[in-house]
């Protein structure tokens, strides 16, 4: 079946997502998303594009951006490109790690640029990631509250809602439901049901430990079990590792063979 011509945006301005194939965790460590929005800001500039927000999360990307419609397909190229051939080269993998094809919604007025904006910066609470969207260090959030971040361009938002106080204001409210309908597939692939409040209180009662300080106290082989049965109660994958502080990768090869462990 041919694909469906993609909606071209009169403004130039775009809500992209970036989806990884079967699932596949895109970041695995810092480094990771630091090269990511290295290769996006370089990309940018040759490119011409306007980028308003973004949001990395495990397994895909958004993106708000203004882009000449000629460059829209080519500036992805180049970066999806570049990036996986860095990721690639690091995990000792090969092939594809996005989807053959980006997503894309017209942005065509300043009510859903605002809406989109407050979106993106709220995924990292809609799946439990953090309580606040200032905790998530991967997204532009901070950028609007003056971090300095010169991959982002702020003045854009600032001048449709007239100053800078209104419009962290509107950032502060919850996502727009009237909208929700475009986004409605974001989060279908996620699976983080369970709170990191929560995740703290079930790991207590499995490990019998009082904090999570204590683990440097028990073997290996005891800390690869609790993995297994942490995992095994829903927990997730980053939740795991911030709680025995190892990594996802290390979590991820140990679960690897366990069919009752749950899949990413």
């Amino acid at each position: 079946m041919p694909r469906k011509p993609r909606i071209m945006s009169s403004s130039g301005i775009y809500h992209i997502i970036l989806r990884s194939v079967n699932r596949h965790i895109i970041f695995e460590e810092d480094s990771d998303y630091n090269k990511f929005l290295y290769i996006m800001s370089d990309c940018k500039k040759k490119y011409d594009i306007k980028i308003y927000a973004y949001c990395l999360m495990d397994n895909h990307i958004h993106i708000l951006l203004k882009s000449p419609d000629e460059k829209l397909s080519i500036f992805f190229q180049s970066l999806e490109t570049r990036f996986v051939r860095w990721y690639n080269n690091k995990y000792l993998r090969s092939g594809h790690l996005f989807q053959d094809r980006f997503y894309s919604t017209a942005i065509e007025n300043d009510r859903a640029f605002l809406s989109t904006l407050v979106y993106i910066h709220n995924n990292p609470i809609k799946v439990n990631i953090c309580r606040f969207q200032s905790d998530y260090k991967w997204s532009s959030f901070n950028a609007y509250h003056g971090q300095n971040n010169t991959l982002v361009d702020t003045s854009f938002a600032c001048n449709i809602t007239g100053t800078k106080e209104s419009l962290l204001g509107f950032l502060a409210r919850e996502p727009d439901r009237s909208n929700e309908k475009l986004f409605a597939n974001d989060h279908r692939e996620t699976r983080h049901f369970i709170t990191d409040e929560k995740a703290l209180t079930i790991f207590k009662s499995i490990t019998g430990l009082s904090s999570t300080s204590e683990l440097e106290n028990i073997s290996k082989i005891k800390r690869n079990e609790y993995v297994h049965i942490l995992r095994n109660n829903g927990l997730t994958i980053r939740q795991v590792a911030r709680l025995m502080d190892i990594s996802e990768a290390t979590i991820k090869r140990l679960c690897k063979n366990d069919p009752t462990t749950p899949s990413p």
